[in-house]
């Protein structure tokens, strides 16, 4: 009886994760319900795997078949979960950053009124060559002149800052792109849906006398769950919160949507693009999804190419949750990629590449 329980459970797990591996190709413009599904891929995969192993160290090894051809079929998936690579060098090697900054704790979440220094203190140190910043923040005159600091603490000869909002006209929000290279060009798509917060930037980069790059810096719409939001999904105890988990359910759906139609218009741009492209940012999305789907299709992803572990770059409880992506045409080599994660001074890691052409 145990036995047959068993391969019932291993048969649904397989054929779950078959069905979240295709299903992540589906417009949530089409049919939204199936963008929930990504965000339990990485559970149905390990007990996929442990099904896997318990078949293998059996009588019955022959079942462990189930799980592996699961595996097999959904590869490309997998291999976004979990990775181990090591650096290569290269020589005239370019370094990106990329990073969600969360306004230089701006409003102090933190709790610690040294954060915004110590931020500034990890891009000294790493120093990039390209740095992308989401939701980043400056004022012209104050504590916060973060546009002006980071062009003379790295010596950046070129910057693309394209404002979102400004208030009392001094104080600017937006996103930025700042570059050892010169910009030859810039430009931004205006998303027809999602909030003034979510936008996409890019420059064209002369990064030698024959070769121009484009960079494109993106921050999806966001689900915009509130800090009520996260504790209840980490209890899950409440017993009056059937309100509660359907309007969380209602907020995921809305980012689903808004997303889909946010990514193809960056596909749209990228494959006009004259230049190989490099897309990173704050996808607010997982690699199970039909936003990494639609953007990956022919890309490199650094993360798959060159890095380590689960590849977290949001700070939360869950060891899984990637959300920010440095994806790269196929003429670039990927040397080295990796999540500054040692400090949490944002609500993201910031994610940093090395790369060659």
């Amino acid at each position: 009886m145990l036995k047959k329980i068993a391969i019932i459970a291993n048969l649904l797990a397989a054929l779950g994760l078959i069905f979240v591996h295709f299903s992540a190709n589906v417009n949530p413009l089409d049919f939204w319900l199936f963008a929930f599904f990504g965000l339990g891929f990485p559970l149905i995969l390990a007990l996929c795997i442990l099904f896997a192993v318990l078949w293998l160290f059996s009588k019955n090894k022959w079942f462990s078949l189930i799980s592996l051809s699961a595996l097999l079929i959904t590869w490309s998936s997998n291999l976004t979960v979990f990775q181990i690579s090591f650096p290569s060098q290269a020589t005239e090697e370019i370094s990106l950053i990329s990073w969600n900054v969360k306004n230089f704790d701006l409003y102090n979440w933190s709790g610690n009124q040294n954060t915004r220094n110590e931020m500034m203190a990890v891009l000294e140190e790493n120093r990039p060559d390209i740095l992308c910043l989401q939701e980043f923040y400056t004022e012209d005159i104050g504590t916060f002149t973060n546009l002006e600091d980071i062009k003379k603490k790295l010596d950046y000869k070129y910057h693309y800052f394209a404002k979102t909002f400004t208030k009392s006209g001094t104080r600017h929000w937006g996103m930025v792109i700042f570059s050892k290279f010169k910009i030859v060009d810039t430009g931004k798509l205006t998303f027809v849906k999602g909030t003034r917060l979510n936008t996409c930037i890019y420059v064209d980069l002369a990064v030698s006398d024959v070769q121009t790059i484009r960079v494109y810096n993106v921050h999806f719409q966001s689900n915009q769950l509130s800090e009520e939001d996260y504790s209840y999904l980490e209890s899950l105890d409440d017993n009056d919160g059937t309100y509660s988990a359907m309007g969380i359910l209602k907020k995921l759906k809305n980012g689903y949507m808004k997303r889909a139609e946010q990514v193809l218009q960056v596909q749209e741009s990228k494959n006009s693009s004259p230049y190989p492209s490099i897309i990173c940012g704050d996808f607010n999305d997982t690699p199970v999804s039909f936003t990494y789907k639609t953007l990956s299709k022919n890309m490199q992803d650094a993360f798959i190419e060159k890095g380590n572990g689960f590849g977290k770059t949001y700070v939360n409880p869950s060891p899984f949750l990637r959300i920010d992506f440095a994806l790269f045409h196929p003429m670039f080599r990927i040397n080295e990629y990796k999540e500054l994660d040692e400090v949490a001074l944002s609500d993201h890691f910031p994610i940093q590449v090395q790369f060659s052409y």
